[in-house]
């Protein structure tokens, strides 16, 4: 028996190293030491509905090629779910071998859109300075010193302006990623610990847990929220049913000095810390939300900036000629005003702004072009608690 047991768990242990493996991207690929017991394989296989044997192969770099025939599991959709929010379905974004294709792609830029009436302004002044030293041989000497000194405070006005959105945007990015790891450590405890000594508690912290990331996803787009549905609400739910799971054991009438019991009570307790993170993450979420960046500031730069693009046409003219005068405007309008909307653009990162409503017109909008995909997240958390609830519900079958 002690031999069976032992065979088991390796079995068991062999089957958790070739589904991380089938749940990693590219190809799907297991540990060599998984093969160490084929049944597992074979057990994996068949509870995908593929009772066929499955060949193994191991190629010089130590890893198994499992077929892609066993692989069609939630858990991996979850991660394939995963791979399509992070948009790196294609190469553009992270290979500079495209760089041509971007920048033909340029008149389809949203910021080139949000940015095109202010450079059509700039545009004007321009040809209205250019018109008048033609035709009214209108040259004022404009000094090139004073924009030289001015462009160096501007330059340092943008980048940390842009950088104070990109921090928001990326303390966004980083709530999002603990509220999954809470979530999935949460259903792990559940399945572990918590179905075991008390269900009832375990299916209403499921269904909560479940609700959790699409509520929080509604309060970061400053959407209603029902009161039963906020995430506020939904964490009370959770901590109740933890109490009331401890009031279950205590009415059992285990013992204390049982080991069991008192791991039991352990969890309870990290559980309900879990909980809390939960609520901090919606309390952080909503700072964020309801915390804009100080008007002044957004405004001094938007006024020092067009005064700034407004008088360069003067100094242009004179320093290198009214033929590329306008060309030299329109290039400098595009990559400063760029920098200037990119911070406008990332400074709310959970897609509350209007310009969000016509982002489904780009390739990459479900991505995070745009922001934070607080939606695509929020489903994607749904869909990996569902996907380990079901790997529990399945192993406990088996068992």
């Amino acid at each position: 028996m002690a031999r069976a047991c032992s065979l088991r768990t390796g079995q068991w242990l062999a089957m958790l190293s070739i589904c991380n493996g089938l749940m990693n991207g590219g190809p799907h690929c297991v540990p060599e030491k998984a093969v160490a017991c084929p049944r597992a394989l074979r057990a994996v296989a068949a509870r995908h509905g593929h009772a066929r044997a499955v060949a193994v192969r191991k190629p010089k770099d130590g890893l198994v090629t499992v077929p892609r025939t066993i692989s069609n599991s939630l858990l991996e959709s979850f991660r394939l779910d995963e791979f399509r929010i992070s948009g790196r379905q294609g190469d553009e974004r992270y290979s500079s071998k495209y760089w041509f294709t971007t920048l033909m792609r340029t008149p389809k830029s949203l910021v080139l859109r949000r940015i095109l009436p202010h450079m059509l302004f700039n545009i004007l002044v321009t040809s209205v300075v250019l018109g008048a030293r033609s035709l009214l041989s209108f040259r004022p000497a404009v000094p090139i010193t004073v924009h030289t000194l001015l462009g160096g405070y501007l330059s340092l006005l943008l980048v940390f302006r842009t950088n104070s959105a990109y921090a928001r945007f990326w303390e966004g990015r980083n709530i999002w990623g603990q509220v999954k790891n809470t979530c999935v450590d949460i259903t792990l405890s559940i399945g572990a610990y918590l179905r075991p000594h008390a269900p009832a508690a375990a299916t209403e912290i499921e269904s909560a847990l479940l609700l959790y990331p699409n509520a929080l996803s509604r309060q970061c787009r400053a959407e209603l929220v029902e009161g039963s549905l906020d995430p506020y609400a939904l964490a009370l739910r959770m901590h109740k049913a933890v109490y009331a799971a401890a009031q279950e054991a205590h009415q059992s009438g285990a013992s204390r000095d049982n080991v069991a019991v008192r791991l039991f009570e352990l969890q309870l307790s990290r559980l309900s810390g879990h909980i809390d993170k939960l609520a901090d993450a919606a309390g952080a979420c909503s700072r964020i939300t309801n915390t804009p960046v100080p008007l002044s500031y957004s405004r001094h730069t938007s006024r020092f900036l067009s005064l700034w693009l407004g008088t360069l046409p003067f100094v242009l003219a004179n320093a290198i000629g009214a033929a590329l005068t306008l060309p030299c405007v329109m290039l400098t309008c595009w990559m400063l005003l760029g920098i200037e909307e990119l911070g406008h653009l990332i400074e709310q990162p959970f897609e509350v702004h209007p310009h969000l409503q016509e982002v489904d017109n780009y390739e990459n909008a479900e991505s995070y072009d745009f922001g934070v995909p607080t939606v695509n997240l929020a489903n994607n958390i749904a869909l990996g608690v569902r996907a380990i609830l079901k790997e529990l519900d399945e192993v406990s079958v088996d068992e």
